[in-house]
């Protein structure tokens, strides 16, 4: 039986259908801990929508697309303990989303997902051993979700990710010996949470969140 793939291989749509379906075939694998099966699907599908993004350079969806076919590897990648490996594929993601946030600044969900490109970078470095280099990962995420919830306020999703940041950034300094900093990063992230937890007191979520960040500040001390 001929792959879909191979069928046609000028039709650009029955492409990415194909990386598309690999992609949810290696979803699976994941989910049944199958990571180098799942590492073999998500390569095979990074392989077809390299073509298709260097065919068409313009094309932003198939940009995209390339970017989160290599978070995906690079997750399995760190599953695997290939720290090396998941930080090459992390950084194609991340250099394929600069390039779409700074061509669209107004685009909220490109510039999101850098942020998301920077945290990823960032705890590979953390794994590694390179706070200097993870600091300033979170930092530039940080920049970027501090813009995004100044800009909706009334954005649940936002002030979270926020939060995300702040804990990413105290975990490196507490690392590092600078208590002081570590604790002003989890009472910025401790604000925002309980603020989030006052307006949805059911969301179990964010009661663990609150919680998170009320005990690690109980470790530091005064």
């Amino acid at each position: 039986m001929v792959p879909i793939r191979d069928r046609d291989p000028s039709n650009a749509d029955l492409q990415r259908f194909t990386s598309v379906t690999l992609s949810k075939v290696g979803d699976v694998q994941v989910a049944q801990g199958d990571l180098a099966g799942a590492l073999k699907s998500y390569s095979d599908s990074l392989a077809i929508i390299e073509h298709l993004a260097a065919s068409d350079r313009g094309n932003a969806g198939w940009q995209r697309d390339l970017s989160v076919s290599y978070e995906k590897v690079g997750n399995v990648q760190v599953a695997q303990g290939n720290l090396a490996g998941a930080l090459k594929s992390y950084s194609d993601s991340l250099a394929i989303r600069e390039r779409l946030a700074t061509s669209d600044p107004g685009n909220a969900g490109w510039q999101r997902d850098l942020s998301v490109s920077n945290d990823n970078v960032g705890d590979v470095q953390v794994a590694q051993g390179d706070l200097a280099g993870a600091l300033k990962s979170y930092s530039d995420s940080l920049v970027i979700r501090d813009r995004l919830a100044k800009s909706d306020p009334g954005n649940a999703g936002w002030q979270r990710d926020l939060t995300v940041s702040y804990a990413k950034l105290a975990k490196v300094h507490r690392q590092s010996g600078d208590k002081p900093k570590a604790r002003g990063f989890l009472r910025q992230g401790q604000e925002i949470m309980a603020r989030l937890t006052k307006l949805t007191p059911d969301n179990a979520v964010w009661k663990k969140d609150l919680a998170r960040f009320d005990g690690q500040i109980k470790e530091l001390g005064p």
